[in-house]
């Protein structure tokens, strides 16, 4: 059953229902504009920064190493540093970042329209709980991860909030994640290229693998685009 099918099937059963394609070109277009804007932007990216850094200590903690700090910086950037034994271990964790972060978004906007989508707000809230109490200490990652544990607490608190809202917030959630790892991993290409020493987890994976960053950025750049064209697909009945 395709999306268009099922959202009208859950609107006549008075369930959950895909937003419009009006409201997702209006969403797209803002969250590209949005982003360019230094402060607000920042705020909005660090969205994908808590994913992306978290995607680090989760990966640790399954392979059986350990998490000693993660930090969200105020340019949008951050750091999870973590200790593996074993290269393999070291590489799953380096490699986890920018693949997860991008299926996770797709996993988002699959949810859409679906009734399941709103434990993601109990998600949300319980990772940036563990976050704040077990690794995040800088300034700025305290405060930013605060306000976003509130804002999920409180969406779950207002009654009919979610039910209301879920698939518009979860689209624009999605979509930023999308877009924000997607330039993310390009500019990982250029900075593998032009300072493959600086190339952050690119270069992590170079110095275990002995194959150069660029490869590395490559890959998670392919994996990007392929998440957006999964993506488009996922929308493109809405469209027709």
């Amino acid at each position: 059953m395709d999306l268009i099918c099922y959202a009208i099937k859950l609107k006549n059963h008075g369930g959950f229902g895909m937003p419009d394609k009006i409201f997702i070109i209006v969403s797209l277009v803002l969250i590209i504009l949005v982003i360019r804007i230094k402060n607000i932007g920042i705020a909005f990216r660090s969205i994908n920064t808590l994913i992306h850094e978290l995607s680090h200590a989760f990966m640790a903690i399954l392979t059986g190493g350990k998490v000693s700090e993660i930090k969200l910086n105020d340019n949008a950037s951050g750091s999870c540093t973590t200790k593996s034994k074993g290269k393999f271990k070291t590489f799953l964790v380096s490699s986890s970042g920018y693949i997860f972060s991008a299926f996770f978004s797709y996993l988002l906007l699959y949810s859409l329209g679906k009734f399941w989508n709103q434990y993601f707000f109990y998600f949300f809230l319980i990772i940036s709980i563990i976050a704040l109490i077990f690794w995040i200490r800088n300034l700025y990652g305290i405060i930013w991860t605060l306000v976003f544990a509130s804002i999920n607490f409180a969406l779950i608190l207002i009654p009919n909030a979610i039910s209301n809202f879920s698939n518009y917030i979860l689209l624009l959630f999605g979509l930023l994640i999308l877009i924000d790892n997607l330039i993310a991993c390009i500019s990982l290409l250029y900075i593998s290229i032009t300072s493959p020493k600086k190339a952050g987890d690119a270069t992590n994976i170079a110095k275990t693998t002995k194959i150069p960053a660029f490869f590395w950025s490559l890959i998670f750049l392919a994996v990007a685009l392929f998440v957006v064209y999964k993506s488009y697909l996922l929308f493109l009945p809405i469209f027709q």
